[in-house]
């Protein structure tokens, strides 16, 4: 897997639209790869990515960007990039009982039938409950850590929508709920974890959901 590490330039006319839109984010990606015609290409080369909270008033925006294919940086428009692109190749193994600190920006939801149409719809999984009760967004991801090959050790949560400023929807921009997850995690199954590294967890991955980032514990 290659992860890059794009740090941005908030005067460049497409990164302002980029962060106000992910989805428009996905796009301008694209270019950093080259995709089989008819192909989406974050499916043909596994491409996942995250904009990473601002760790200070000044700081610059920074988006990281993991793929199974090297990616060509040099095809993003021009005065996109603040800085050379930050890339390295990895190889990750994981062993039964390790544990791990990690990150992962989700969209936690769940499908709700609806009697008088054949699709249903998904509807958000809040980060709220009544007291000593867990909540059904840190339920999600108990559930998502069972099937992905981890156990939740320790996590913080903080919810938001996407597409939304002062409350309102952004002109183009449909609402997505999301959830930052940060916490520690315990290894149960490293094929499985192995897979959801590479492959993200949950859905709306064209909208910066779904990557997993792990570290040794601080």
């Amino acid at each position: 897997m290659h992860l890059s590490k794009l740090i941005l330039n908030p005067r460049c006319r497409e990164v302002q639209r980029d962060l106000s839109s992910p989805y428009e984010l996905h796009r301008t990606l694209a270019h950093a790869y080259t995709t089989d015609s008819g192909q989406d290409y974050r499916a043909q080369h596994q491409v996942l990515f995250r904009i990473e909270p601002l760790s200070h008033a000044t700081a610059l925006p920074a988006v990281l960007v993991q793929s199974a294919t090297a990616p060509n940086w040099n095809e993003l428009p021009e005065a996109y990039l603040m800085h050379k692109p930050e890339t390295k190749l990895l190889v990750p193994t994981f062993s039964v009982g390790q544990t791990l600190a990690f990150r992962l920006l989700a969209n936690p939801t769940k499908k709700e039938k609806r009697p008088d149409r054949r699709q249903g719809r998904r509807i958000a999984l809040p980060d709220y409950a009544e007291e000593d009760e867990i909540t059904p967004a840190r339920g999600w991801l108990v559930r998502k850590g069972e099937q992905n090959g981890f156990h939740v050790l320790y996590a913080t949560t903080e919810a938001f929508w996407l597409g939304m400023d002062r409350g309102r929807a952004t002109k183009n921009a449909i609402p997505i709920y999301g959830v930052r997850y940060d916490g520690l995690l315990q290894v149960t199954d490293p094929a499985l974890l192995t897979s959801a590294l590479q492959s993200g967890i949950g859905p709306s991955k064209a909208f910066g959901f779904g990557m997993l980032s792990l570290a040794k514990p601080q």
